[in-house]
């Protein structure tokens, strides 16, 4: 049985892999854009941003790790997809992104790109060193670096609440007529649900660290550090979309959250708005990419021999400096729609998962390939890649189209008709037997 503090600290460690640069950014230009309609679009938002990757993690723990949520698929399938979900939210995009937002934040307004390459060099370097010490995890992130993010984050939580930066903003076009289906859309585009499946393997193997090997107590505390997570994220949204839905006074302009934040610190800390500012980015960035790269060099050597631990964890971090120096914009518009086309995939594997032995292995691959194909349609338009005619056809036929998420009603279909096509083939099965034993 673990301790409170122990507890607590997987809490804080599984908050801080999920609060990337990303995560900041979005909340304080979606209370921007909503206005008055702040609560309607953040219930939407934690509904989707918050709500479906804390799902994630609780179907990982009642299907007793992430390796099991490809269990039903065959095992290339299944390999392939995982080394594809741990290159995206690798080294092909979530850490070079975390790279060049924490440099961003912290160094570029003074330098310019000019001291690029040395940031990232340190940043790779300390999560290397985090990185390499799995075990110890829970006490780097979840005692360490996680309280220091909270305490910086209460504060500017505390200053948006008392010291507001203006009235609230009017609210934006998007955000007039349906706030909470924006919400649920732009919660949905954090991707965060790709993510938990990732991290599953990191919380997993945390707990086992500390001495837990009961598939149930397994569950259960990875059920603990979801709500945890679920609290703290939910709290941290809610303070930075406030300070974006108060932000009158603080310009007139904003194209994103970044702006938005450094407007907000900057009037209530002056210079030190800014150090304050990157402190929270690099932290974020930080644990997020240590997160990452632990969950997939977990992966890589459980699933191949030769590669070790280490070796992973090295080439990761390498691999991901030099993508954040030398070619991340044109990397980014390889991979994301590659990210947007994998999240509907995961999101259905886990509802698979509890129903994966009732299902046959054909019937999981008809759901999977349905997914995916409606997965593409999807990427296609975030991308705005979808040809005129098309685009227009969708816009009239396909329902959720507009809220990139064409995919859900077909994957439920096709699910449906999978579970009574594999129930009446197990019926049929049965009664053959039942009639020659007869």
């Amino acid at each position: 049985m673990l301790s409170t503090r122990n507890i607590a600290a997987l809490g804080f460690m599984t908050f801080a892999m999920y609060l990337g640069a990303g995560n900041l950014i979005f909340p304080p230009f979606l209370g921007y854009q909503a206005g008055d309609h702040f609560l309607s679009g953040m219930v939407g938002f934690l509904l989707t941003g918050v709500g479906l990757p804390a799902l994630a993690l609780v179907m990982v723990a009642i299907v007793n790790g992430s390796d099991n949520l490809t269990a039903a698929l065959p095992r290339r399938v299944a390999t392939s997809f995982w080394v594809m979900v741990f290159i995206v939210i690798g080294p092909a995009f979530i850490i070079p992104r975390a790279i060049t937002v924490a440099y961003q934040f912290t160094f570029s307004p003074f330098v310019g790109d000019t001291a690029l390459p040395f940031f990232s060099a340190a940043f790779c370097l300390a999560a290397i060193l985090f990185s390499l010490y799995p075990g110890k995890l829970v006490d780097s992130l979840g005692k360490w670096l996680t309280p220091v993010l909270i305490v910086m984050l209460t504060t500017l939580g505390v200053f948006a609440i008392a010291f507001p930066g203006g009235d609230v903003m009017t609210t934006a076009e998007v955000y007039q007529q349906n706030a909470l289906a924006e919400g649920l859309t732009q919660g949905y585009m954090t991707m965060d649900a790709l993510g938990s499946i990732g991290f599953g393997w990191v919380i997993f193997r945390a707990i086992q660290g500390m001495g837990v090997t009961e598939p149930k107590a397994i569950a259960k505390y990875t059920f603990y550090a979801a709500a945890m997570y679920a609290v703290a994220m939910a709290l941290v949204y809610i303070a930075l979309a406030y300070i974006g839905s108060t932000s009158a006074d603080l310009g007139t302009s904003f194209s994103n959250g970044g702006e938005i934040l450094t407007a907000f610190t900057t009037l209530h800390f002056g210079v030190y708005g800014t150090l304050l500012l990157g402190s929270v980015m690099v932290l974020a960035c930080l644990t997020t990419a240590i997160g990452v790269t632990t969950a997939g060099s977990e992966f890589y050597s459980r699933t191949f021999t030769p590669v070790s631990y280490r070796a992973s964890v090295w080439a990761t971090m390498i691999a991901s400096g030099l993508v954040a120096n030398v070619g991340l914009d044109q990397l980014l518009a390889i991979t994301l729609p590659v990210v947007v086309a994998l999240h509907p995939i995961a999101i259905v594997l886990l509802f698979i998962a509890p129903v994966r032995k009732r299902l046959t292995q054909g019937a999981v691959m008809a759901t999977v390939i349905t997914t995916t194909a409606f997965g593409c349609v999807d990427a296609l338009h975030v991308l705005g890649k979808m040809p005129a005619g098309l685009n227009e056809m969708f816009e009239h036929s396909l329902p959720l189209y507009d809220f990139y998420a064409s995919w859900i009603i077909p994957a439920i279909v096709m699910l449906v008709m999978s579970l009574v096509y594999s129930t009446s083939k197990v019926k049929a099965r049965s009664t053959v037997v039942a009639s020659a034993a007869s």
